[in-house]
């Protein structure tokens, strides 16, 4: 019987020699070729998934994934699926680096980062050597909150993309805001690059812009390392100041503010990361009126867009989605591979350059020169007449007021070392 069919089963395997796909499935003999999934589009996001800083993260890579999910059930980026990976740096330049090369191993070429400007400096100068030696394989770095004014100065990179603004941006901001009754204020930063840039921004800024003001005391503190901040706040409360300056982050602001609750220090906190995840927990009832913060984004914005988002993500079990910045750091790379149509290295970093961002009226706009992002600022303030609360609590933050991209602009001295083709 065979013997009958092999003439045609002949014709046909050499008609399909000639004229591929042919469907072998149709005479019985193979299955049905199936059609493959494009590959993913692999983002590595390197971050403290674990120590004193994790709580915030893991919150963060909620709203993240809840980003990436929208996008994965409307079809992915090009046709391909957001393989979204994370890594736990410990806020430790060395496990970052570790990550780094786990992301390389793994032919991941986007990174995200942001928490510990110590890890940021040490993944922009890897990936720039590494991309200088593997042209074709490059990795891009989208830094969504890391602060130092030099990273998009004297250490830019072309392979480095700054979503957030600096602390020179936001510190610019809470000096702008403070009202003309303020006279005395009081510096505490953590004692690494972050603390110490912004410890040295707003004394620039407060002489440039506020020269009336006294800087009554100022202090860097161990990262990471206080569990009693009573010491600190009882030599605040000597100096009496008007406003406390601060951009403390995570259990070292949130341990801060809670001593200064706890003996009834009279002064305003201004502050650039108090609507983190967790914080306004720890803050409570009295940080109502007194706690302020500067900063891109908040989640009660006054924006239908921004207001969707919150919603639908609590709704769909994704919790607060309070980290618009990682949100935001997230389309830049997105929106760029879309309008590279590809996801080539060289091509994307390009696309990012001319990229803006729009999330409703919200808009961020990368700046060519030296990648950081150019974007409003804003001042809100823990009151119980947020539109949105937070954690549960009947607190959150409200918008005071809003300065233009144009308003918080800041001069660049990078030197870009563009590579071949860019």
């Amino acid at each position: 019987m065979l013997q009958k069919f092999r003439p045609v089963l002949r014709r046909s395997l050499s008609a399909c020699m000639i004229a591929a796909p042919c469907a072998l499935g149709a005479l019985g003999i193979f299955p049905a070729p199936v059609a493959h999934a494009a590959p993913p589009v692999k983002i590595m996001v390197i971050e403290p998934m674990s120590g004193p800083q994790s709580s915030t993260m893991e919150a963060s890579a909620k709203n993240l994934q809840y980003a990436v999910k929208r996008d994965n059930d409307a079809g992915g980026v090009l046709g391909s699926k957001i393989d979204l990976q994370f890594c736990d740096d410990k806020f430790s330049p060395k496990d970052g680096k570790d990550c780094l090369d786990r992301a390389i191993g793994s032919d991941t070429h986007f990174v995200m980062q942001g928490i510990g400007a110590n890890v940021t400096l040490t993944l922009v100068d890897a990936i720039e050597k590494y991309n200088a030696r593997n042209p074709g394989k490059e990795l891009i770095l989208i830094n969504w909150a890391g602060l130092d004014e030099e990273m998009t100065g004297k250490y830019c990179s072309f392979w480095h993309f700054r979503t957030d603004g600096h602390i020179g941006m936001k510190m610019k901001a809470a000096v702008l805001s403070l009202d003309p009754s303020v006279k005395r204020v009081y510096l505490i930063n953590m004692d690494y690059s972050m603390g110490q840039n912004a410890d040295a921004a707003t004394r620039r800024l407060l002489k440039q812009y506020r020269p009336d003001i006294q800087i009554v005391g100022s202090e860097l503190h161990p990262p990471n390392r206080v569990q009693d901040f009573t010491p600190y706040v009882a030599k605040i409360k000597a100096a009496k100041p008007d406003v406390i300056l601060t951009a403390n982050i995570g259990t070292d602001l949130s341990r801060l503010i809670r001593a200064g609750n706890d003996i009834g220090l009279d002064a305003r906190w201004y502050t650039v990361y108090a609507s983190q995840h967790g914080q306004v927990t720890t803050i409570g009832a009295k940080g109502v009126g007194k706690v302020y913060q500067a900063s891109d984004s908040i989640m009660s914005m006054n924006n239908p867009v921004i207001d969707k988002l919150v919603e639908q993500s609590r709704a769909d079990g994704y919790g607060d989605f309070e980290s618009v910045r990682l949100y935001r750091g997230y389309l830049f790379l997105t929106d760029a591979i879309r309008d590279a149509k590809t996801t080539q290295p060289l091509a994307v970093a390009k696309a990012i350059e001319k990229t803006t961002v729009s999330i409703g009226d919200y808009k961020a706009t990368m700046r060519a020169s030296d990648h950081q992002a150019q974007l409003p600022m804003n001042l809100s303030v823990v009151t119980a007449d947020a539109k949105f609360k937070q954690e549960g609590t009947p607190w959150g933050f409200k918008l005071l007021k809003s300065f233009p991209a144009a308003e918080m602009t800041e001069p660049t001295d990078c030197k870009m070392k563009r590579p071949p083709g860019a």
